[in-house]
């Protein structure tokens, strides 16, 4: 993958030098596009007569046929990671309607007014992806740069290591495409409750495989995450929180860089959000040792894997990803707090029937994740067992074909003093459920993500560790 260039952070000195061959997580730039930039990439519009122009200096802040133009495309695109996530966004836009709400962009994208002076050519179908495409020339777009050889700068922040498959991806508006903006916006309007989860409701139920019922509880779950929610913050990068997104299956399989968390920084290409989007916005404000700091998400992350294609035990196969995770673990350079892992769904469709050894498996993957992460950890733990451990139990629509998986994840949790199940609507309680979809939507994945970060503040705040940073070893008592 490729991404913006990096930005050169402090480097970690509470953790030994690495060799020059080891994986380092590093920053991308957190900046805004100018002007300057964008016109770049608009020059080439013109060569193919895409009117509509550079809207960041005034001279066409609309587009026209209720169509994205060119230049549309080269603004998003300086907020995309490739060519194609930019050309998904282009066909989301050009969908009927005067206005687009891209996720990264504060401004709406007005589409019904006129181009600039003596445009003689309305933006057509293609308008908006080629603006794509002309971005790919410059290097201030798509654009990732390796560090010189043996350096691994980064900041030394907390980060949590998130793994598994498609739903720990983030594949949120499968189930209902181009539905995020107008959530958001129901969810801040200033109507009362009643309106606000009837309205909710409605926007869910149109979703795929949504029921009456797991609408109406998802509305219910988001009104209670309300001020998590806040509409100033939805649209626009986080502050302080930053996500990286690595999927080892990909060539180049390098570690991806850590950018600003934000709707679409770390989630499936062919999506929004995994539940590092509201974990992100959420455990900062929780009660815990770590309440109110700067952190970051190191996502790992293959969708439509059983858990054999992550054991150590099966590294050397061509289709594992062990090493992948390895190598997220050693780029964090000591700074993980804790692991979440999202899996398991693939386990139930084995061509021999459910995995009736996914509690031994899970067991023992948890144990070699844990030596992993302490071998890197310095003296921040005691023993790798006292690794905080989150495991994110399968829902609804796991529920309704075969409990197995969920007994194994609930078995393994109950054997484990130092790991939590975030519970996600399995079960027979109908005011529980959520989507029966096989891959969660808007909603729930915004209420696992908050979950997950309740259960981080709870299992962090039962733990008493020496944490050591920026040199300094620090008695953190969890009280």
């Amino acid at each position: 993958m490729k991404f913006r260039v990096f930005l050169a952070a402090l480097l970690l000195s509470s953790i030994a030098a690495f060799p020059l061959e080891s994986p380092c997580l590093q920053s991308c730039v957190n900046e805004e596009i100018t002007n300057t930039i964008l016109q770049k990439c608009n020059d080439l519009c013109l060569t193919l007569n895409h009117c509509c122009g550079n809207r960041l200096n005034g001279e066409s802040p609309d587009s026209a046929a209720e169509r994205l133009s060119c230049a549309n495309g080269c603004e998003i695109a300086f907020y995309r990671s490739t060519v194609e996530e930019c050309k998904s966004d282009c066909a989301d836009g050009n969908q009927n309607g005067c206005e687009y709400q891209h996720p990264n962009i504060p401004s709406l994208f007005s589409k019904c007014g006129d181009c600039q002076a003596g445009c003689d050519k309305w933006p057509d179908a293609s308008a908006c992806s080629d603006g794509c495409d002309f971005a790919a020339q410059f290097e201030e777009y798509y654009q990732y740069v390796e560090k010189p050889e043996g350096t691994c700068e980064q900041d030394n922040i907390p980060r949590f290591l998130f793994a598994g498959q498609s739903n720990m991806e983030g594949v949120s508006e499968q189930a209902l495409p181009n539905s995020f903006t107008k959530m958001i916006k129901i969810v801040n309007s200033k109507k009362s409750k009643k309106n606000i989860k009837n309205r909710l409701r409605k926007l869910l139920i149109q979703g795929e495989a949504s029921e009456e019922q797991t609408a109406k509880n998802e509305a219910r779950f988001l009104y209670a995450m309300r001020k998590h929610l806040k509409k100033k913050f939805m649209f626009k990068n986080h502050r302080t929180s930053t996500c990286s997104f690595t999927m080892p299956n990909r060539e180049p399989n390098n570690l991806d860089c850590e950018r600003p968390v934000s709707s679409t920084a770390c989630g499936s290409e062919h999506s929004m959000y995994g539940p590092e989007f509201s974990f992100s916005h959420v455990f900062p404000t929780l009660t815990s040792p770590l309440q109110g700091e700067a952190i970051s998400i190191t996502k790992v992350a293959v969708g439509g894997t059983p858990i054999s294609q992550w054991l150590k035990e099966n590294r050397d196969n061509d289709d594992n990803y062990w090493y992948g995770l390895v190598d997220a673990i050693k780029g964090a350079q000591g700074t993980l707090e804790a692991f979440v892992w999202f899996q398991g769904e693939n386990d139930l469709f084995l061509e021999d029937g459910p995995n009736l050894s996914y509690q031994e498996q899970l067991t023992q993957f948890v144990a070699d994740v844990r030596q992993e992460m302490y071998d890197m950890s310095g003296d921040k733990f005691e023993s790798p067992a006292d690794i905080p451990v989150i495991i994110v139990e399968l829902g609804r629509w796991i529920w309704g074909l075969g409990s197995e998986i969920i007994d194994a994840q609930r078995a393994f949790v109950a054997s484990d003093s130092n790991a939590v199940l975030v519970p996600t609507g399995a079960g027979d309680n109908r005011d529980e459920k959520m989507t029966a979809f096989y891959h969660y939507d808007i909603a729930s994945i915004l209420i696992i993500g908050k979950r997950i970060a309740d259960a981080m503040a709870t299992i962090l705040n039962e733990n008493t560790r020496k944490t050591t940073r920026n040199g300094t070893t620090i008695e953190t008592i969890f009280a």
